[in-house]
């Protein structure tokens, strides 16, 4: 199976990842973020990647999705930063 929805997913939030070990159903690592690593465990059959503190679907182009499928949105600042109020 396919790890372009995390490589896709992991861009979007400009991490950079390093594959840990790969098997034909699961793919382990270290995601490089603001924050410092983060390990992850990706099913590909069903797009779920596995963090320390949450789990997250994807769709076949990394976007997260919902139980239903349906493209959720999350309102986080890039790289950890606040986002600035307008005005």
């Amino acid at each position: 199976m396919s790890t372009k929805p995390l490589v896709l997913w992991a861009a979007r939030k400009r991490w950079t990842l390093r594959f840990g070990s790969r098997a034909p159903g699961e793919t382990t690592g270290i995601f490089t973020t603001p924050d410092g690593p983060l390990d992850f465990r990706y099913e590909a059959a069903s797009r779920r990647i596995h963090l320390p503190d949450e789990t997250l679907l994807l769709n076949e182009y990394g976007w997260e999705v919902d139980e239903k499928g349906r493209t959720v949105f999350r309102s986080r600042a890039p790289r950890g930063q606040k986002e600035q109020p307008n005005g």
